[in-house]
């Protein structure tokens, strides 16, 4: 999982650069809201040294944190062959959080995902994302180095919740079907590789000897 690191197309219609060999496999309506919370702290008050690095041109200057905390009332959600997407709409009324340009996690980071249908609003899906190293949300690190696990919840506003999970389940029992071929692929021991012997060849017969040489005259 990674704040800011999406690079962002100038075609508004594709609205993220792609990477080697990724298609992009849905793309949720556009009123959908985005909410990312440390797992075991659903709070709207989080401690200030939460916090990860905001884009410096964002920010406005280098080094400057922002809350870890993060919501969009309404942004492009896409689901792609590598990742999750999230592109806030910046232009909304309620606009997405200070600094807040882009959310993307690795499908391999996505875990415990399901729909739930409210009782009263729209269908929402939720998953436990694990930050990756140097994707700016990885300050909430324990002693031992582990990184802490974040909430993601989305409300689809306009519908597509449920073929989004589809989709999703889809892509990632591809992805653990390819990890477990891999897995049961034999190791390379040296000791058991054949050794390939050099090929001799007769000698040629004589009547497909070339004829002697001859000097000229």
């Amino acid at each position: 999982m990674s704040i800011n690191w999406v690079m962002l197309s100038r075609d508004p219609n594709e609205g993220y650069v792609s990477l080697p060999n990724e298609t992009t496999l849905f793309r949720a309506p556009y009123r959908t809201s985005f909410k990312l919370r440390p797992v075991g702290n659903p709070s709207s008050s989080v401690p200030s040294s939460n916090t990860y690095p905001g884009h410096a041109a964002a920010a406005g200057a280098a080094g400057i944190n922002r809350p870890i905390k993060l919501d969009s009332s309404q942004g492009s959600l896409i689901l792609s062959s590598h990742r999750l997407i999230y592109l806030p709409d910046a232009t909304s009324s309620l606009g997405p959080s200070p600094g807040f340009l882009s959310f993307a996690a690795p499908l391999g980071n996505v875990h415990d995902a399901h729909v739930t249908q409210p009782w009263f609003g729209p269908n929402q899906w939720s998953a436990v994302i694990v930050p990756v190293v140097d994707g700016g949300l990885t300050q909430n690190d324990d002693s031992a180095g582990r990184h802490h696990p974040f909430e993601l919840l989305l409300t689809f506003k306009d519908g597509g919740a449920f073929e989004f999970q589809d989709k999703f389940e889809r892509i990632r029992e591809r992805q653990q079907e390819g990890l477990q071929h891999i897995d049961e692929l034999p190791q390379y021991e040296p000791g058991l590789m054949p050794q390939r012997q050099p090929e001799v060849l007769p000698p040629p017969a004589d009547d497909e000897l070339p004829p002697p040489y001859q000097p000229p005259a």
